[in-house]
């Protein structure tokens, strides 16, 4: 089955017919020649989704990101699927995504790739991929296509990673359910010393924390208290050093930039929390 793929689509709060990957997917699918299955990840117990073109679970409690993406590692491991791909609820699947993965799929390709992504964009912006430097962990765009050993960042939508590697660092974490979990296996990835391939493709994501100031203060506090814990834990106190002081700057610009001041008092008070 070299190549095949289980894809994961995780939903919350969101039916089949509203979900903007589902719809923009469907269409996808009848034109490749690569084998797949397509799981429904319902996160949300309110709501039942039935559905025989694909295998639906409907979870009796929020496992959130990594209780979904775990049971579809297992399920790719056990049905000897090569790659996994995560998709959230609201990412468009572009028309040539398919037709650039298989081109890569055909090429003499490197044994150490584990992860591929697209180039992701939100409101102008580009989202995903980031290069990432190396102690205050500020994110510059990357220009350019194809293979990679640099640290970067991609978000979990749209990462298609290799089930072998994740299985190899012990699956997807369950210290970083939600919030990080991306940043968790792309800094394995780095440190491992393995290679992203980057799409020749360019897609749209919504992603909330773009424009912050539509995310609650005591989300943006949850965020905080993970974003701490992992550079702490997984990058090291020379990193978490340094991260105090990008917090100082990122307070500062959010008490320039934000009409609401909450925000900037939130990052600054959590400067001097350990």
């Amino acid at each position: 089955m070299d190549n095949s793929i289980e894809i994961v689509i995780v939903l919350y709060q969101c039916s089949l017919d509203r979900s903007i990957t589902v719809l923009s997917l469907q269409d996808k699918l009848e034109k490749i020649s690569i084998e797949y299955e397509i799981i429904i990840y319902n996160n949300d117990k309110n709501q039942r989704i039935e559905d025989p073109k694909y295998l639906i679970v409907n979870s009796r409690e929020n496992q959130k990101l990594s209780g979904a993406y775990n049971f579809a590692l297992e399920r790719a491991a056990k049905n000897g699927k090569k790659w996994i791909l995560l998709l959230d609820q609201d990412t468009v699947i572009p028309d040539n995504y398919f037709k650039e993965l298989q081109k890569l799929f055909m090429s003499d390709y490197s044994s150490d790739l584990v992860a591929i992504v697209p180039i992701l964009e939100s409101e102008g912006r580009i989202l995903s991929p980031k290069k990432i430097s190396p102690n205050l962990r500020f994110e510059s765009d990357i220009n350019e296509t194809g293979y990679t050993r640099n640290r970067i960042n991609a978000v979990n939508s749209m990462s298609l990673l290799n089930v072998n590697f994740i299985e190899t660092i012990g699956g997807f974490s369950k210290n970083y359910t939600f919030d990080l979990l991306d940043q968790w296996y792309y800094n394995l990835i780095y440190k491992h010393k393995k290679l992203v391939y980057i799409l020749p493709v360019t897609t749209k994501h919504d992603a909330s924390f773009v424009n912050l100031e539509n995310v609650s203060v005591s989300r943006y506090k949850e965020f905080l208290k993970v974003e701490s814990t992992f550079i702490r834990n997984d990058l090291g106190w020379v990193k978490y050093i340094f991260y105090k002081l990008k917090l100082v700057l990122r307070s500062v610009k959010q008490f320039i930039k934000f009409e609401n001041k909450k925000y900037s008092y939130v990052t600054l008070s959590s400067v001097f929390k350990v």
